[in-house]
């Protein structure tokens, strides 16, 4: 990432048309677009970052040109490279902080923003405690239903902040929700609406759970 003499920062984009990427998360990602092909070869060859947006709806028409994005999106560290046998890459990716697009500066061969970094709000310490602590029982209680599921020991030991974000990654909720999670700027904030995403669910399946075949909550 190259200073812009606002305090902002200039990032190569990677427009993503239907996944959200959030902080504190870890992403796989496999690039074939001679574009794409080119960003990830450069940011190799530099800090090894990017940014991760959302395309917004109507892109199909123009996703060979530059479609909109949203504004927000996340920061992405390279963690990992595995350059296949035709050049394609194969990569694992960190997300680190959020930012917000001033502009775009360059889209040749691929897309160049100056943007800002989005600061998260924390609030209260003790107040993100007791989030935290509800979201984990929560999220073990879930997993109670999806036997195929194996333990998650790193649910007990995350902060606030990776967890919320985790679990928004995995759950199957419409993208343009996950957008506007990411753009909430109160972590607390978001982690109750996950909190309660979770609470309904949980419900949902102790329902389900007496008709469900022999038991078993994978099962109709």
């Amino acid at each position: 990432m190259t200073t812009a003499s606002d305090g902002g920062f200039f990032l190569p984009l990677f427009p993503l048309p239907n996944l959200v990427f959030f902080p504190q998360t870890r992403l796989p990602l496999h690039v074939f677009e001679s574009r794409y092909l080119q960003l990830i070869a450069d940011v190799m060859a530099s800090d090894q970052r990017f940014g991760i947006v959302l395309l917004r709806p109507g892109y199909k028409s123009d996703y060979f040109g530059a479609p909109p994005v949203y504004a927000c999106g996340t920061v992405a560290h390279v963690e990992q490279t595995v350059t296949l046998d035709d050049g394609r890459y194969n990569i694992l990716v960190h997300g680190e902080t959020r930012f917000r697009i001033i502009d775009e500066v360059s889209r040749e061969p691929y897309r160049v923003a100056r943007v800002a970094a989005q600061a998260q709000v924390e609030g209260d310490a003790a107040a993100a405690y007791a989030q935290r602590t509800w979201l984990t029982e929560l999220s073990q209680q879930y997993l109670h239903f999806l036997p195929e599921q194996g333990a998650v020991p790193e649910i007990a030991s995350v902060g606030l902040e990776a967890l919320t974000n985790a679990l928004i990654m995995s759950l199957t909720l419409d993208v343009a929700e996950k957008q506007r999670l990411l753009e909430t700027d109160d972590l607390v904030a978001r982690a109750e609406e996950v909190a309660d995403e979770l609470q309904g669910r949980i419900e949902n399946l102790q329902f389900l759970a007496p008709f469900r075949q022999g038991g078993d909550p994978s099962r109709n």
